[in-house]
């Protein structure tokens, strides 16, 4: 019969995977440079919170409970998905590290601030389920592409460390990001975004963890994350994220922005 799926990841897991994940790739990404004097190719995806580690005393904190027996749901996958096939979404990305560190660290945060932009398109609908592209532009020509599918209903992706910020059309506060997900996350509050000829509402879920990092058996050694999310209301699309990492041992502190600066849907 096989072994039982894995335990479902939550939203503050997945983008924890994500920012170390993106790491990884940036160091093979210096690795290349180094070997063919100059000429660099860059791989990675993923920007996220710590990952869930075994044996770590982690426990995630929500900054508000999903106590609301809401559910934004319909058995219509359609009145779930607020995008079209065709919609562009261009992000900037940007990078700032704090504390005493390497020069390498530096560096690789520094990719993000070389980014020319990061793209997502639309490329597929079908019931719950949302197909798109993306592509990543450094300031040096650089691109990686990769695809993606995320079904919002449950928040499930064809790529565990790829894009995924969209979420159902039109929730409502206390409604869960995804109806039949496993997180529970729920939407925090829902504020009026100003762009250039419009007003749109825009959802925001904000979520904190404290984890023990168990390579330390002293188990003084900790890290903070918090990551705020907001989403356009009407299509889900993500609008705009922030994910702050915090260390005592070594102290510093991580701070890594997406902000939406074009789209085709609306005048940003």
């Amino acid at each position: 019969m096989g072994l039982p799926p894995p335990p479902r990841e939550s939203e503050a897991e997945k983008t924890a995977r994500f920012t170390r994940r993106f790491l990884q790739g940036i160091v093979v990404f210096f690795v290349i440079i180094i070997i063919v004097a100059g000429v660099g190719a860059f791989w990675f995806w993923h920007q996220g919170q710590a990952t869930k580690n075994a044996g770590s005393s982690s426990t995630p904190t929500p900054l508000l409970t999903p106590t609301s027996s809401s559910t934004p749901t319909s058995s219509n996958g359609a009145s779930l998905v607020g995008l079209n096939v065709g919609d562009t979404f261009t992000y900037k990305l940007r990078g700032e590290y704090l504390g005493n560190s390497s020069t390498t660290i530096l560096s690789l945060f520094s990719i993000y601030n070389n980014t020319d932009y990061y793209q997502v398109t639309i490329t597929g609908i079908s019931g719950t389920k949302v197909s798109l592209n993306t592509l990543w532009r450094l300031t040096n020509g650089t691109q990686t592409a990769s695809s993606q599918t995320i079904d919002l209903s449950n928040g499930q992706l064809s790529d565990a460390n790829g894009f995924y910020p969209i979420y159902p059309s039109n929730l409502n506060v206390n409604d869960f990001l995804y109806p039949h997900g496993n997180d529970r996350l729920i939407v925090n509050s829902t504020t009026t975004q100003n762009y250039t000829t419009s007003y749109r509402e825009t959802n925001v879920w904000s979520t904190s963890k404290l984890t023990t990092v168990p390579e330390d058996p002293t188990g003084m050694t900790q890290e903070y994350t918090n990551m705020t999310v907001s989403f356009d209301k009407q299509t889900g699309m993500l609008t705009s994220l922030t994910n702050i990492q915090e260390s005592n041992n070594p102290e510093y502190e991580t701070i890594i922005t997406w902000e939406l600066y074009s789209t085709n849907v609306w005048t940003v």
